[in-house]
């Protein structure tokens, strides 16, 4: 718990892959006390990902705070692709006590202070519907390090859009961004990336919603409670509900997350030993 507030971390589970290095840190988190509950939202497709199925089986038998989610039964979004049953998540969350904290199962690294000082955040500004840490590979965010001078405008300019060419589907900028992250990690001056101030996201901004924090009473307080209108959570907690409400969500610049990959970098981050270099720090935080 964190301020008297249960803390429920979860994940739209698919890729053990990179799954099996944020899990670690997720481990770390609630011997700290900071976190109560681990969630996998099964969005799997039972043939073919047996093994990514078995391993979050395995990891329910082995602990008692991790727990399975799956999708509500009697629901069909029709021919969609298994990415639009995400929002049905939030269907779980809706007690009104709890923060929930969203990581993508490609988040890779937690630094220390991240869920903590993300959840605070949460709790002392009720306000916006989500509280985003800097996420390290999230183009919004890198357009913010740039304008900080956290990050070198010589790689490419990044605008602040979440579809950013430069800072979405730029494989060798992406690239630069892990070097930059896992050589701060290494030299423990991570804080060097924390932004100067908190950066409010005017309504209306699609934001990549690899990882946020947000409140069960927000969800409990829907007509439907945990029904968001429209279905996709991206589109729900970025652009519908902040234009709804008026309110801006909250960039917190003294939280840092990494987030691996969107498909069109998959091609130049898969080349190098990036993700062997995150799963290495991955292994010293439980040893």
């Amino acid at each position: 718990m964190i301020d008297g507030r249960r803390v429920i971390a979860w994940t739209p589970y698919g890729r053990v892959r990179t799954y099996s290095i944020l899990i670690k840190y997720l481990e770390r988190d609630v011997a700290r006390g900071l976190v109560d509950e681990v969630w996998a939202f099964m969005n799997t497709d039972p043939v073919g990902q047996e093994d990514d199925i078995a391993y979050a089986h395995e990891l329910a038998e082995q602990h008692d705070w991790f727990h399975l989610k799956h999708r509500p039964e009697g629901i069909n979004l029709g021919r969609l692709p298994k990415q639009r049953y995400t929002g049905l998540a939030y269907r779980y969350m809706v007690d009104p006590d709890a923060i929930y904290v969203r990581l993508d199962d490609d988040v890779i690294y937690l630094h220390d202070d991240a869920i903590e000082n993300l959840v605070r955040a949460r709790i002392e500004m009720p306000a916006p519907i989500a509280v985003f840490p800097v996420i390290v590979n999230n183009a919004i965010c890198s357009h913010f390090l740039q304008a900080c001078g956290k990050v070198p405008m010589e790689w490419g300019e990044v605008k602040a859009y979440c579809m950013d060419p430069t800072g979405w589907a730029n494989g060798p900028f992406a690239v630069k961004m892990h070097e930059l992250l896992l050589s701060h990690i290494e030299a423990s001056t991570v804080e060097d990336l924390y932004l100067y101030q908190d950066f409010p996201l005017q309504p209306g901004t699609q934001f990549s919603v690899s990882c946020f924090a947000s409140r069960g009473e927000d969800y409990a307080a829907l007509p439907k409670p945990g029904v968001l209108v429209p279905d996709e959570e991206e589109s729900w907690h970025t652009v519908h509900q902040p234009l709804a409400t008026g309110r801006p969500n909250i960039l917190r610049g003294d939280a840092v997350v990494s987030h691996w990959s969107f498909f069109p970098q998959h091609p130049f981050l898969n080349g190098t030993d990036l993700l062997d270099r995150y799963r290495e720090l991955a292994d010293k935080v439980v040893a």
